[in-house]
């Protein structure tokens, strides 16, 4: 058996680095790995924290594709910008 890969893990060690799956791993690797340091860090990565959703916002790319649709079929778009307009 290999070692598992801890550098995707969402947890991680403020002292050595290591990624754990869960908050409490993090705690009881620190407690047997780093016995003597107290208030050892434990950090969260940040693609795996909560917060607002931007997957919904469109890329650079897309838009640029979109005002360039948008004036070749003669609408108005406000991404003129991204094409040099």
């Amino acid at each position: 058996m290999g070692r598992k890969s801890h550098k995707l893990m969402p947890w991680m060690c403020g002292k050595c680095k290591a990624g754990f799956g869960s908050e409490q791993a993090t705690r009881q690797h620190i407690a047997s790995a780093h016995p003597r340091i107290h208030r050892c860090g434990i950090y969260k990565r940040a693609s795996e924290m909560d917060g607002p959703d931007y997957d919904d916002e469109p890329s650079f790319a897309d838009r640029t594709i979109a005002a360039q649709m948008a004036v070749d079929a003669g609408e108005p778009t406000d991404d003129l910008w991204l094409l040099g307009r």
